[in-house]
């Protein structure tokens, strides 16, 4: 039984220095964009993720949608609205009640609905992932649009917005004749505000108070050096579209996400399922819009750390998130007819593009084998000891569950050693308890989009009466 352990960490999330210099699109290195994509939450085996998101303009505010998506199939499990108004900070809480995640905030900031405090919605998750899927996951973070003031040139209806939005002694109006209106259907606020820019960064704290664990990650910033429309969809489930988006189809202007096509998946489509990572944001459409994702964030491997000397409970976990892999999923309209009125249920067939290769049974791609060295130089050279556990026989396979695909180094099996991972968790099983270990991150289709990091805990019991609990949050290098 390992002791508790105070792991307790920040760096910079794996794509934090990557870029390309002809792309609209790149990863911002300060950390701040237009996008943002936190790699990783979780609320398993006591986890709450702490959510902060920051918008570092001083004079204009953000309308910013926030989306949450499970770790197996990014499906979308909770997602909302927040108007941060000029160097305003959100923060929440999210835990898990009962079976399902919940969130909880005392923010200040306007949201759209006014309440987000509630349980995650597992409306689009199948039965068989209803229990777990919305316990892990990634959030995506993106400006739809900036709300300006009258100093900056804004019209009557974005000043009356910013007026809504900008808080007078720690208090946001949020005036709900301007947010939400007084008609059959809500405003329409895409005159309301004006092209989004840059600004926005945050993280994410998973803390686990029973064991003293806690990992703090950075969200990974993409900032568009194109000029880029207003990007606002109305928080509700309305199918008439707006100003932004006058079709709310599966369409090259709205997004790659085939699970709204009727023709496969025919998952029925609404205003609140945009915009979204495939949403052209300063491209032309949805495939330019995929290829400078894939180009900014692929990487053909990733090169970690790791620890797991039973001597200091050492455990080590590498999250790999691919927070573009849902918009190449293919899809089929899995329930019988009558079992699926409201039409929120579709099932992976395979995939395109990286992941064609995807074995969608397992929602699994298969990689090259990693090249494993201990402290000492020394490396692997019969790949028959590298294996996926508890196969004591070697394996020639090496894959990436789920979308959140977490690899637990030595140590057996699921939940994972640092993070109590348990959806998409597979353990690799190494010669050596410590060293330097390159994953493969390529499938047989090629590099693979790629965000993440390594959570390490450790335990000294040689300080003091009671030992000493270190923790690490590594950057993966490439």
């Amino acid at each position: 039984m390992k002791k508790k352990l105070l792991a307790v960490g920040v760096a910079a999330t794996l794509g934090a220095l990557s870029g390309v210099s002809n792309a609209a699109i790149t990863v911002a290195q300060n950390g701040v964009g237009h996008i943002n994509v936190l790699p990783y939450y979780s609320v398993q085996s006591g986890n709450t993720t702490l959510i902060s998101i920051a918008n570092t303009d001083e004079v204009n505010g953000k309308a910013v949608k926030v989306r949450f998506r499970g770790a197996q199939f990014s499906d979308d499990v909770f997602d909302f609205q927040v108007f941060l108004s000029p160097a305003d900070v959100w923060t929440a809480a999210v835990t898990l009640d009962g079976t399902v995640a919940r969130l909880a905030t005392s923010d200040k900031s306007c949201t759209l609905p006014t309440s987000v405090n509630q349980q995650f919605v597992t409306a689009r998750l199948l039965d068989a992932n209803k229990a777990q899927g919305t316990r892990e996951g990634y959030v995506e973070i993106i400006n739809m649009g900036d709300i300006v003031s009258t100093a900056n040139g804004a019209s009557p209806a974005q000043n009356d917005l910013f007026v809504a939005t900008k808080h007078v002694n720690g208090v946001a109006p949020c005036t709900s004749s301007v947010l939400v209106g007084t008609g059959v259907e809500p405003n329409d606020l895409t005159n309301s505000l004006s092209a989004p820019t840059s600004g926005l960064t945050s993280f994410a704290t998973i803390i686990n108070v029973a064991s003293s664990k806690a990992f703090t990650i950075p969200g990974t910033a993409l900032v568009q050096s194109s000029a880029v429309p207003v990007r606002y969809a109305r928080q509700a489930n309305l199918t008439t579209g707006t100003l932004s988006f006058p079709l709310i189809a599966f369409d090259a202007a709205t997004t790659a996400d085939s699970v709204f096509n009727t023709a496969t998946g025919n998952v029925r489509m609404y205003e609140f399922d945009l915009p979204d990572l495939s949403t052209p944001y300063g491209t032309a459409n949805v495939t330019a819009q995929l290829t400078e994702l894939q180009g900014i964030l692929q990487k053909a491997s990733v090169v970690t750390e790791y620890a797991t000397d039973d001597a200091i409970l050492a455990s080590t976990d590498v999250v790999l998130s691919q927070p573009t892999r849902r918009y190449y999923y293919t899809w089929t309209d899995t329930p019988a007819i009558g079992t699926d009125p409201l039409r929120t249920l579709a099932t992976v067939a395979g995939a395109t593009g990286p992941y064609a290769s995807l074995a969608a049974a397992t929602n699994s791609v298969v990689v090259g084998a990693p090249t494993v060295y201990d402290r000492e130089e020394r490396t692997v050279v019969d790949q028959s000891s590298i294996v996926i556990s508890p196969n004591p026989q070697g394996s020639a396979t090496w894959t990436l569950i789920g979308e959140v695909s977490v690899v637990s180094i030595n140590n057996g099996s699921a939940p994972s050693g640092a993070l109590s991972a348990n959806i998409t968790a597979q353990d690799y099983t190494f010669a050596y308890n410590d060293g330097l270990v390159r994953l493969s991150t390529t499938s047989a289709n090629g590099p693979l989009p790629v965000i993440g990091f390594t959570a390490v805990n450790v335990f000294n019991a040689g300080v003091g009466a009671s030992g000493t609990n270190y923790g690490q949050v590594l950057p993966l290098k490439w």
